[in-house]
């Protein structure tokens, strides 16, 4: 962890800023704001991303013993949506990143642990605006090595728990 912000890190932030899962409806409607009420449940933060919330109203950083050593931050419960961390921009997508022959390969899939999100359900087509640019920002972070070994490390523990999943579906 090196404590500052990668130039990769804000690309992606300028990249999913105006794009939401829904386009432009406040996808929080849907499910009144399960995910942002402010009662001290979090959203991880990528490296370097604390940074952007230190000293910040409305926004709590936390250590953690999970995130691979990231902190998560937590909200009040409102935020502008303009402020929110990149895991609330993307969420419940996740950029999963393996290698093949030696290079990044991005698959955008709905995060197994969205369990409270009902679009993770898989019952609503995501806007497809908002898909390519989750990846055009995969693309951005994996050029960053700590955000590149982050991106492997989650989709390692989400492989892990998708194969669970399965194996308990059975």
């Amino acid at each position: 962890m090196n404590g500052k912000i990668s130039k990769d890190l804000l690309k992606a932030y300028e990249i999913l800023y105006h794009e939401t899962p829904l386009g432009f409806y406040n996808c929080g409607r849907l499910c009144d704001g399960l995910c942002c009420r402010g009662d001290g449940s979090g959203m991880w933060l990528f490296p370097g991303e604390e940074k952007l919330f230190e000293n910040k109203d409305g926004f709590e950083i936390c250590e953690t013993d999970g995130n691979f050593g990231y902190p998560m931050v937590v909200c009040s419960g409102e935020c502008d949506r303009k402020n929110r961390p990149l895991a609330c921009r993307i969420f419940p997508l996740f950029p999963m990143v393996t290698e093949e022959n030696g290079e990044p390969e991005i698959r955008i899939i709905i995060d197994p642990r969205a369990g409270i999100c009902p679009l993770s359900s898989g019952r609503r087509q995501f806007d497809t605006n908002f898909v390519k640019a989750l990846r055009r920002a995969a693309k951005c972070m994996v050029r960053d090595p700590e955000l590149y070994e982050y991106l492997k490390n989650v989709t390692q523990e989400l492989e892990e728990i998708i194969s669970l999943k399965n194996i308990l579906d059975d």
